[in-house]
């Protein structure tokens, strides 16, 4: 069957808005349940984590810099595609608290 087209690997980003001092996970997952190594996230074209054991990214507590365009890549070791595959890039936005509610 044909591959997916945005590849094997996709980065998980929750769904509800990021506030800033919250705890988000982002998660580098398989499309299907294979494994996958090796795993880093990048934010931009920074490094942010090289994690060989999980596949998950905790930012806590978020921060304003926290925002950005992140991807994950890892290696992939089985099937169709095994090798080297990037996620298609998420866009993480952090909002600031609003002013009225930090007192």
């Amino acid at each position: 069957e044909p591959p997916c087209p945005t590849g094997p690997l996709v980065l998980q980003v929750p769904t509800w808005p990021l506030l800033e001092g919250d705890t988000v996970t982002l998660r580098c997952r398989r499309w299907w349940d294979m494994s996958v190594t090796r795993v880093r996230f990048c934010r931009e074209d920074e490094k942010v984590k090289k994690s060989f054991h999980g596949t998950e990214l905790s930012l806590s507590p978020l921060q304003l810099h926290h925002s950005g365009c992140y991807h994950c890549g890892g290696w992939v070791n089985s099937g169709v595609s095994k090798g080297w595959h990037e996620s298609a890039p998420v866009t993480v936005t952090v909002h600031g608290e609003h002013p009225h509610n930090s007192h």
